[in-house]
């Protein structure tokens, strides 16, 4: 079967770990342990929350504590606005399960906002009393934002408040998504699947994803994509995108460099990926951790190649560049691809051999033309790595974050 979205299906990659004891004569323990978890919209700041009947307010992180399994009731003032178990990320799409009542939510939390402005958070007024039988959240938006509107007049600390308009609601609600999936996602395969994918995400929904296929019926497919997220409904997920370099054929989030219809889910963990008409084609990711100190994790460099040092050695190099230094009336030996092999250092030098370069898709440009297999002299800081190729000088990157 055609796979049009990424290298493989990982709908099992990360699952939940427990285990018990065989021991039938000891008696189960039972072990709590208090969890965080953040209550946003942009972080909602003064929200009540309810568990076992002691209420509490989130803090100015927006965060809430709660045990495993617990049922949590959240409120403004005295407004109910959801009940749901315990969970690290708590949005209006857990909070509500239609569109609508999703969307009427938004709108609700961010219209108390005291200073209006989404892009610090939410905080919610003290001391708010708001009438319970006329906060409808399942009524038609429209009449919903009327009625909010004249519930404000009604109320002094709220007088001069303008209800947010649905469509302002939810661009804020996805550019909070957008700042809370920035990052650098990775995907490894399962045993008997030599495949892994890495995607880095900004802010304002430009990305850059890489991926290395070691399937020998399906190298040809192994590249990356350069684009950006062109529209995105964050009630639905349903997201499309554009890209300015796509070397990955038809797979990735682009369809040789075309939009297609993808839907993004984020649980506060796991980012989800998956194409609107076939879900089966998705990924499951995990984000990739960046350490204080050493080679591994995610680095950058002036010109935007991402290298990305495993733990387990291998190296993932995403360059969408190519041959930089070409002279006058040449050309270039080297396009916009991807590294992916092996690596080891000793003694402060970095060594790949190039038996151990198993994809290299970017030509003469990147670690492969470098005589690393010699090794290259590293300098590595905090937040800068910087490693010194003969005949070449010096190359400095920063820790990505």
């Amino acid at each position: 079967m055609k796979k049009t979205l990424l290298a493989f299906t990982l709908s099992t990659l990360l699952t939940a770990c427990g285990g018990s004891s065989d021991n039938d004569s000891a008696s189960p323990i039972q072990q709590t342990s208090e969890k965080v978890g953040v209550l946003t919209d942009g972080v909602i700041i003064g929200a009540n929350y309810t568990i076992n009947g002691v209420t509490k307010q989130t803090n100015e992180r927006g965060e809430f504590e709660y045990n495993e399994g617990d049922e949590i009731t959240f409120s403004i003032g005295n407004i109910e606005i959801g009940k749901v178990t315990g969970d690290s990320r708590i949005t209006p799409l857990e909070l509500a399960q239609d569109e609508k009542t999703q969307l009427n939510l938004m709108i609700f939390l961010q219209s108390l906002d005291t200073n209006g402005d989404h892009d610090d958070g939410i905080t919610i007024p003290a001391n708010l009393s708001l009438t319970p039988n006329t906060i409808n959240f399942s009524a038609p938006t429209a009449e919903f934002v009327q009625n909010l509107q004249t519930q404000f007049q009604a109320i002094p600390e709220l007088r001069d408040k303008t209800v947010v308009t649905p469509e302002k609601a939810k661009e804020n609600f996805g550019k909070t998504m957008l700042k809370d999936i920035a990052g650098t996602w990775y995907v490894q395969g399962a045993e008997g699947d030599e495949s892994e994918i890495a995607l880095i995400l900004k802010e304002d929904g430009s990305f850059i994803m890489g991926e290395a296929i070691l399937n020998e019926e399906e190298k040809e497919f192994n590249g990356m994509e350069v684009g950006k997220i062109d529209s995105y409904d964050p009630i639905t997920g349903l997201f499309t995108a554009s890209a300015t370099i796509d070397t990955n054929q038809d797979w990735g989030l682009t369809d040789f460099g075309k939009s297609r219809n993808m839907v993004l889910k984020f649980d506060g963990t796991q980012l989800h990926i998956q194409e609107e008409k076939n879900p089966e084609e998705s990924a499951t990711f995990s984000r990739l951790p960046n350490t204080a100190n050493g080679i591994v994790g995610v680095w950058q460099s002036p010109a935007s190649h991402i290298f990305i040092f495993n733990s387990n050695n291998t190296y993932f190099l995403l360059d969408p560049v190519g041959d930089d230094q070409v002279e006058a009336g040449d050309t270039p030996c080297g396009d916009a691809g991807i590294e992916y092999g092996k690596y080891r250092v000793l003694d402060n030098k970095l060594y790949i051999d190039p038996r151990d370069i198993l994809i290299d898709t970017n030509g003469c440009a990147g670690l492969s033309d470098t005589n690393a297999q010699s090794g290259l002299s590293l300098n590595i800081q905090a937040d800068k790595l910087s490693f010194t190729v003969a005949g070449e000088g010096s190359y400095t990157l920063s820790r990505y974050k």
